[in-house]
């Protein structure tokens, strides 16, 4: 229960808020513990390539071939520099697809020529028009690296497997819904959708 002093110094008040909104929730907050929310602003370019090596397939295969890049490289963090003489099937032999290694590279090349600035510093609109414009980065892209580098906190991709799998999972919503019906029912968690993706995936991980 969310009632007792204890739980108050157990969860923040993000995750107080929304187990009162949403009893289905405030079972898998209780079960989780409290997840600590740490975007990383500082290394947009890192953040960037990992949300495009985790387009389509799960998160362990996702973190075993950025784990990969980085051994390959020999760094915490890729920047635009590693893949600055790499063509597209070279970094392609590093694990990905054909479109992912493009996308890679476009996004390296941009950051070479100087025409991506600091990114959590645009608004809304023109940093949407900034990432769709380029080569493999979608909605689910974008949402991804709102949550992860931006830091905003409501949040939510109805394009997103995981999710939809863990709402399926706990009976939020039923299994083969629009998503349509994913995105209104995420509506109950404004304003902190983004707190709820990360309690929802962690079930799924």
């Amino acid at each position: 229960m969310f009632v007792n002093e204890l739980d108050k110094l157990k969860f923040s008040q993000k995750e107080i808020y929304l187990g009162k909104k949403d009893p289905k929730l405030k079972k898998i907050i209780e079960e989780n513990g409290h997840i600590v929310f740490k975007p990383d602003n500082k290394h947009q370019f890192d953040t960037l390539i990992g949300i495009v090596i985790a387009q389509f397939i799960s998160t362990s295969a996702a973190n075993s071939i950025f784990d990969k890049i980085k051994t390959y490289f020999n760094c915490d963090y890729l920047n635009e520099n590693h893949f600055k003489t790499l063509t597209v099937s070279e970094i392609k032999e590093l694990g990905l697809s054909t479109n992912k290694a493009r996308t890679i590279k476009d996004i390296s090349d941009l950051y070479l020529n100087e025409s991506m600035e600091d990114l959590t510093k645009l608004n809304d609109g023109v940093l949407n028009k900034k990432l769709l414009s380029i080569f493999g980065i979608g909605p689910w892209s974008v949402n991804m690296f709102e949550i992860f580098c931006v830091g905003k906190l409501n949040v939510f991709s109805s394009k997103d497997a995981g999710l939809r799998q863990a709402m399926n999972n706990y009976g939020f919503v039923k299994y083969e819904s629009d998503w349509v019906e994913y995105d209104k029912y995420a509506e109950k968690w404004s304003p902190y959708k983004t707190i709820a993706c990360l309690h929802l995936w962690k079930t799924v991980d």
